[in-house]
């Protein structure tokens, strides 16, 4: 059942609150142990080297994590310069962790010397694993895959961090179709605690438990999800995202709807997320996921418009917001940009709208989507998605996640 409006505005008491920490306690134990996982062979020695193709901000965040569970790790890009880019990105990540007392310079300094960046597949010949974090495109990532199979020893585990696209196609003609398996991890990739590992029809259990042990060893819980666009969070976070734009290009303020999230206990709400992520990336997204599935010229069109005029969000300095360093404020223009595309698209604004409302209208698609996810084998359990949800994208930990939240009707 979907909670109602009012429920949204109920505060959290200690005793919902001491519930939705046992429930989640409960789902990290069931994911952890679940049947789902295959037992590990024993023949199977433990992954030690690791190559990262891409040295974008995923590909060095991903290589941080490698580095920090003691890996020897390969940075690839295809430019010398992106390459360094990536490895300066580290270490200066590592440097501000010196800075803050959680890491000592020793400590950095011995992470950075098992760091190797290249441009010519140096390292992929004793790769135990390759994780790709290339441009999200299938043709790019089924060429690489190709390539990597054709480059590194037969043992090598290849893993590909997209975060919406068939990892069976993905697979398919990469001739070790058995080595191939999907590694979602979520932004930021060095500090998210979890990672949606995804099985395709031809991964063998010995890749999946691989999968899974270096998910363990690089600090991250692992969720088994099914091969559906977007796996778990990102299908779910598509019905959400998709009535955010709605909301928009029905005259609701950016900063209202982002304000109601956070008062429900979001972490950052939609907009500033979207403002993060980079508006031009996400439009990659949906340019991609047009190819699937059928999408109106008003589907997400305040993204797509705002990528169409280079507001990419913090990168570019304006987004949904004007960004300055650390200082975000509101853009004046937004509004008036998003009332000529409703107006293009015949759209009328819906007056006055209170933010119980809102959240409502937001988290409604993502609790029916959570449910198909079930309905079709593509989640193992309830849990699972709460755990994706609370640990990946921010969604309150006092509520238990969106399906506890739908189970009891408002709050857990």
């Amino acid at each position: 059942m979907t909670p109602t409006a009012t429920g949204y505005n109920t505060p959290i008491n200690a005793a919902q609150r001491a519930r939705a920490q046992a429930h989640l306690a409960h789902a990290r134990d069931a994911a952890l142990n679940g049947a789902e996982w295959p037992a590990p062979d024993p023949a199977q020695p433990p992954d030690a080297v690791v190559a990262v193709v891409g040295a974008g901000t995923m590909g060095s965040g991903i290589a941080q994590c490698a580095l920090a569970a003691g890996l020897r790790v390969h940075l690839l890009d295809t430019s010398e310069a992106a390459a360094q880019r990536g490895a300066e990105r580290m270490a200066n990540s590592l440097a501000r962790a010196v800075a803050r007392g959680r890491l000592t310079p020793q400590a950095r300094a011995e992470q950075l010397a098992r760091l190797r960046t290249s441009t010519n597949g140096a390292g992929l010949a004793e790769a135990d694993v390759v994780i790709e974090a290339i441009v999200e495109d299938p043709a790019a990532k089924q060429a690489l895959l190709a390539q990597l199979h054709a480059a590194c020893p037969p043992h090598t585990l290849l893993l590909s961090n997209t975060s919406t696209l068939d990892i069976d196609e993905l697979a398919h003609r990469c001739g070790r179709p058995d080595r191939v398996a999907g590694m979602h991890f979520l932004t930021p990739a060095q500090l998210t605690p979890l990672v949606e590992v995804v099985r395709g029809h031809a991964t063998s259990d010995t890749s999946l438990a691989r999968a899974r042990a270096l998910a363990l060893r690089l600090g991250k819980l692992p969720v088994l999800a099914g091969n559906a666009w977007g796996f778990i969070g990102n299908r779910m976070f598509e019905g959400y995202l998709r009535e955010v734009d709605a909301l928009q290009l029905q005259g609701v303020a950016a900063h209202q709807i982002d304000r109601a999230l956070e008062n429900f206990g979001f972490a950052l709400g939609p907009c500033r997320t979207l403002d993060m992520a980079g508006t031009d990336l996400v439009s990659q997204v949906l340019a991609m996921r047009e190819r699937r599935f059928q999408q109106p010229p008003a589907y997400r069109r305040i993204t797509r418009r705002l990528a169409e005029l280079g507001r990419w969000g913090h990168k570019s300095g304006r987004g949904h917001y004007l960004h300055d360093n650390r200082q975000v404020r509101v853009d004046p223009d937004l509004a008036r940009l998003c009332a000529e595309e409703a107006a293009r698209l015949g759209i009328a604004p819906i007056g006055a709208i209170d933010d119980a409302a809102i959240v409502q209208r937001c988290l409604e698609p993502l609790v029916q989507e959570g449910h198909r996810l079930l309905a079709e084998g593509m989640a193992c359990r309830a849990s699972d998605i709460d755990l994706v949800w609370v640990l990946g994208y921010g969604f309150p930990a006092d509520r238990g996640g969106p399906m506890a939240l739908s189970a009891v009707g408002a709050g857990v």
